[in-house]
């Protein structure tokens, strides 16, 4: 049995037999150190090779295809693979274009408990036309999924970038220096939270108060925190991880070499964030550059709260949260679904409640709904209110959920050209109505 033990991330290949994981890995490692042949079952142990991706230092595992066929041989190999997958920071899929087996869907089911870690490589796409038929593999709820040929090299950059990005949500999760499986540092489960906002609103405040610690410096001095600062707490049995973020400022206040880095890695901290505290002063209100940070949250397809923080300096007059709320909502549509909640960082009233719709927005960004059952209310919604007709007669065909976290669908329609933009949006509130997805961002992209 292979025992080598890295201290670098895993990155795996992982399938069936004869889909091509080795001649991918070779691709990638930049030279052949797995036998490739169209004998099934060729690679049985696992081969390791060090590379780097994107900068980022890594071990590529070629790994044994999975078989359903009976045998002492083929369990192992089976069990060898699954092990190296659930050790991986990032897992990369493959599959065949020209077919999708019971094996794959064998292998698909196995894989489910490691979702977020997973890139789907369609492999032998060897020509623009064949490249169509990729969208029929988004069915299977992953992302991304990346149409590729390990042979002749097409869009292996874009494969590389997407693992890239797998690699930064999930390096955490991964095994340690060891090389066997380990506790994650982050426990399974937890919900991530990254703590936004403008400088001196209370950031700092919040983040010592959920921990119990004094990890971050607070001050009245504006850009005092400069590192994404890590915390772990509980909350009802449900583990925690905060993020403490330097303020974001506008362009023309970021005067500093060292301020300008932090609030860059600011904005990286909302990718691996599941929730974004959105911290607004309650007395000032939203600002424009607040907008500005809740649609990078919104485009990146994470949850956001918008926090009132400073409640208790707030003067008390009937429905002024209701009054604030709907401001903010009519000042900014984009952000219609986001919870708006008041609380106070300094004495810690709110908190709770903060804590448990964090919960609930994180479960509703991993819901996963299964297309046979979406496409039975699609046509029921359809009855009730048909697309609008004119010169053109619309047609909805099909609705398949692409991801979780992000919540991601495809709705394959007549023709996209022109379709109306106000039947999407219909759909997508109806999606919200029915699997009660209501505080999540989501999207929906249209395909002939």
């Amino acid at each position: 049995m292979n025992q080598y033990k890295t201290d670098r991330p895993i990155v795996a290949f992982v399938g069936r037999p004869n889909v091509g994981k080795s001649t991918l890995f070779n691709r990638l490692v930049g030279r052949r150190l797995a036998i490739t042949d169209e004998t099934p079952g060729v690679t049985r142990d696992p081969v390791f090779a060090d590379g780097t991706i994107n900068g980022t230092d890594v071990s590529f595992v070629d790994t044994g295809g999975m078989t359903i066929e009976k045998g002492v041989i083929n369990e192992l190999v089976t069990e060898r693979s699954l092990g190296v997958a659930a050790r991986a920071a990032c897992i990369v899929l493959v599959l065949d274009l020209n077919e999708v087996t019971a094996e794959d869907e064998e292998f698909i089911s196995h894989l489910r408990p490691f979702d977020r870690r997973i890139v789907v490589a369609v492999n032998k796409v060897d020509n623009p036309e064949r490249a169509q038929a990729v969208w029929e593999f988004h069915r299977f709820g992953y992302a991304p999924v990346v149409g590729i040929s390990a042979t002749h090299g097409l869009n292996i950059n874009e494969l590389i970038n997407a693992m890239n990005d797998k690699l930064r949500l999930s390096i955490t999760e991964t095994a340690g220096s060891t090389g066997e499986p380990v506790e994650s540092a982050v426990p399974t489960g937890v919900v991530r939270i990254a703590i936004l906002g403008q400088p001196n609103t209370g950031k700092s405040t919040l983040c010592n108060r959920l921990v119990g610690s004094e990890n971050s410096i607070v001050s009245d001095i504006p850009g005092t925190t400069r590192d994404v600062i890590e915390g772990t707490f509980s909350h009802k049995g449900r583990n925690f991880l905060v993020l403490d973020t330097a303020g974001i400022r506008r362009k023309s206040k970021v005067n500093e070499d060292v301020e300008y880095y932090s609030v860059n890695r600011a904005i990286g901290s909302i990718e691996n964030a599941d929730v974004v505290f959105l911290l607004i002063d309650a007395i000032k209100g939203l600002t424009d550059q607040d907008k500005k940070i809740a649609a990078q949250v919104v485009k990146k397809g994470r949850g956001i709260i918008l926090v009132l923080n400073k409640w208790d300096l707030v003067p008390r007059v009937g429905n002024q949260l209701e009054a604030i709320s709907d401001r903010i909502h009519y000042l900014f549509p984009i952000l219609h679904f986001a919870p708006i909640l008041p609380a106070s960082a300094a004495n810690g009233s709110g908190l709770p409640k903060l804590l448990d719709m964090a919960v609930q927005v994180k479960q509703e960004l991993e819901t996963r709904i299964e297309t046979a059952r979406l496409n039975q209310s699609v046509a029921r919604w359809i009855a009730h209110t048909p697309p609008p007709s004119g010169k053109r007669h619309w047609k909805v065909r099909y609705l398949t959920q692409v991801s979780v976290h992000p919540l991601n669908f495809v709705m394959f329609v007549s023709r996209v050209e022109g379709f109306p933009s106000s039947y999407v949006s219909y759909i997508q509130n109806q999606i919200r109505k029915d699997f009660s997805l209501t505080h999540v961002p989501m999207d929906i992209v249209l395909r002939d």
